[in-house]
């Protein structure tokens, strides 16, 4: 399966655009650093940690990631 196909760029430049720095987002969603590096390299994630983005967030899944198939 190819991840590549999903992309979570919608995500960090959400983030860029209101200043927010990926620790801060680790801190506050309790989603561990490397694991937030990991995804920002498109490599796998669950949907319990966009879960826990968009709630930290406050903002829909399609806010955070797109399809790029």
């Amino acid at each position: 399966y190819n991840l590549s196909m999903i992309s979570m760029k919608p995500l960090f430049g959400w983030l860029a655009y209101r200043n927010i720095p990926l620790k801060e987002l680790s801190e506050k969603s309790g989603i561990g650093y490397p694991t937030l590096l990991n995804m920002r390299k498109n490599n796998s994630f669950t949907v319990r940690n966009l879960d826990k983005i968009c709630t930290t967030l406050n903002v829909n899944i399609k806010d955070i990631m797109r399809y790029e198939g």
